[in-house]
């Protein structure tokens, strides 16, 4: 694996399919956190998931090639195609801390929702993924932010002079959270794209082209 860059966003999620809102969410990221690159980790398979129902590996690898295409810094990254599944957060960061060698400066940046964040203490080994990585949460348009605030010092965190930012005493790595009005981060679901497909709906306005093609072309949620 190529060592990264410098500061580099981690974008995780089954991505079935990826759409508009995962690219947003890491470009709002990326920019917030000056981030060199951002990394989209499609799960292999997710513990909190019906595997049944979840598009081949392969397939949602393809559909994130190619929204991504035209956006340099952001790149695909297959690593828990190969790791113990279910995938856990936990066992992937081991992983890119035991692989990847990260320049002077460099770290990752955990990137995730504040609606997702709010489960943090149901992850496996939680308290060592806090301290694996830096988290990056951020909150749609209009979020409440008193509840992602109160787990955050519930976990130990104090406000520090960042922009955003958190640190724990114990740990080094840090949260930030970001939930302003002028963030705008689309309201839409991987469920709900699937549903309006089966439905015959079109779902061209959320998501690239190229993706929906190929959407079409193999038959997908149909």
């Amino acid at each position: 694996m190529s060592s990264p860059s410098g500061r580099i966003g981690l974008l995780g999620g089954t991505f079935d399919p990826v759409h508009n809102g995962h690219l947003q969410l890491a470009g709002i990221a990326r920019d917030l956190c000056h981030l060199q690159e951002v990394w989209f980790v499609p799960a292999s398979i997710p513990p909190h998931k019906n595997q049944q129902a979840l598009a081949d590996f392969n397939h949602r690898a393809v559909m994130i090639q190619l929204a991504i295409a035209d956006s340099p810094d952001f790149r695909l990254s297959t690593i828990e195609a190969g790791l113990p599944v279910p995938s856990y957060t936990i066992d992937t960061l081991r992983y890119l801390h035991a692989h990847v060698v990260k320049p002077a400066g460099g770290d990752f940046f955990f990137i995730i929702g504040a609606d997702a964040f709010l489960d943090i203490p149901t992850w496996k080994s939680h308290q060592q993924v806090l301290e694996a990585v830096n988290f990056v949460v951020l909150g749609r348009s209009g979020c409440v932010s008193a509840d992602v605030v109160a787990l955050i010092e519930r976990l130990g965190y104090e406000q520090d002079g960042h922009a955003g930012g958190w640190s724990h005493p114990s740990f080094q790595k840090k949260i930030f959270f970001f939930c302003y009005p002028e963030i705008s981060i689309a309201d839409i679901s991987s469920s709900g794209i699937r549903q309006k497909i089966k439905g015959h709906v079109s779902v061209k306005d959320f998501m690239s082209a190229p993706v929906l093609e190929y959407i079409k072309s193999h038959g997908l949620y149909v």
